[in-house]
C-alpha cells in the first residue's frame, strides 16, 4: 500500500463504521472498494519537490460514479457527497502524508449513466480570483495561541503551544510502516520507556485542530486503545473515536489519554 497507509487504515475503519451503520454490511463493503481505490489513484499524483517536500499540484477534483442503476447512483451521492465525506477523506489523507494542499482545493461528487469503468477522476487546476480591493482593516490585537501542559504522564517537554493547525498527540515521536515510510509525526510526545500512564498513550492516539476565523480547538480521538476523554466542571466528557468533528476545548480542560493527563490553558480572547 501507500507509504500513508497507516492514515489510511483508519480513514477506512472509520469510513466502513460509518457506511455499515447507514446502509449495511454489503453495502459497505462494495463503498469501501470504490472508496479505496479513489484515495490510491488520488495518492499516485502526489508530486515529490526539493528537500522531499511533498505537494498536491490540482486544486479541484471531480469525482464521476458510474452506474446504469439509478438506486446506486443514489447510494453514492450518499456515502460520497453528504456532508462532503469524500472531500474530507482526501484531505486527512493528503495532511497525514505532509502534503501541501493548494489553496481553493475542492471535490465534486457526481454520477453518470455509462462510462468505461466504475469511476473516473478529472483533475483539474484553476486560478482563484483575484480579490477586490478592500479598505485597510483596523490593526487587531491577535491572541496568544493556546498550550498544553503535562499533568500525568512523561512527555519530551513540560508544556506546548499549539501553533499549528493540527496537532498530533500520541507515544513516538514518528510512527513508520512496514518498509520504514514515516506515517505520522506527534508534535506533542509521550515517551516510549514512560511510566505507566504512558503505557495506555496511543501512538497515534489524537490530534487538535485550531479553527483561525473563530479561535476554536477541538480534540479528536484518532481510534486511540483506551480512549480519550475530557475533565470539566467535575464531569468526563468522552471523544467519540473516529469521530472527525471531536470535542470543543476550553480554557482549564482536563484531557485524558488514557491515564496520561495534559491541562488546555487558553488565553482570554
Amino acid at each position: 500500500m501507500s507509504f500513508f497507509s497507516e492514515v489510511e487504515k483508519t480513514i477506512e475503519r472509520t469510513f466502513r463504521k460509518w457506511t455499515e451503520r447507514a446502509f449495511g454490511p454489503a453495502q459497505s463493503d462494495e463503498l469501501l472498494l470504490v472508496h479505496r481505490a479513489i484515495l490510491e489513484e488520488i495518492e499516485s499524483k502526489i508530486q515529490v519537490v526539493q528537500r522531499g517536500q511533498r505537494l498536491f499540484p490540482y486544486n479541484c477534483l471531480r469525482v464521476r460514479l458510474v452506474s446504469p442503476e439509478a438506486d446506486r447512483r443514489a447510494l453514492f451521492q450518499a456515502a460520497f457527497a453528504q456532508e462532503r465525506r469524500l472531500e474530507n477523506d482526501i484531505r486527512d489523507n493528503l495532511e497525514g502524508a505532509d502534503c501541501k494542499i493548494p489553496a481553493g482545493f475542492a471535490v465534486d461528487v457526481e454520477t453518470a449513466e455509462e462510462g468505461p469503468k466504475g469511476f473516473a477522476i478529472e483533475y483539474e487546476i484553476r486560478e482563484e480570483p483575484a480579490p477586490l480591493p478592500a479598505p485597510e482593516p483596523a490593526p487587531a490585537l491577535v491572541a496568544a495561541p493556546a498550550r498544553l501542559v503535562v499533568a500525568r504522564g512523561k512527555a519530551a517537554q513540560e508544556t506546548y503551544t499549539l501553533e499549528k493547525s493540527r496537532t498530533n498527540l500520541g507515544r513516538m515521536q514518528e510512527l513508520t510502516d512496514s518498509r520504514q515510510h514515516i506515517v505520522r509525526r506527534n508534535d506533542v510526545v509521550f515517551e516510549e520507556e514512560g511510566d505507566e500512564a504512558n503505557a495506555t498513550v496511543s501512538r497515534a492516539h489524537a490530534h487538535i485542530r485550531f479553527n483561525a476565523p473563530s479561535g476554536e480547538y477541538r480534540i479528536c480521538d484518532d481510534e486511540s486503545e483506551y480512549g480519550t476523554r475530557i475533565f470539566r466542571d467535575g464531569r468526563s466528557i468522552e471523544v467519540p473515536a473516529g469521530n472527525r468533528r471531536g470535542e470543543r476545548l476550553r480554557a482549564g480542560d482536563e484531557i485524558y489519554l488514557g491515564r496520561a493527563c495534559l491541562r488546555f490553558e487558553q488565553p482570554s480572547q
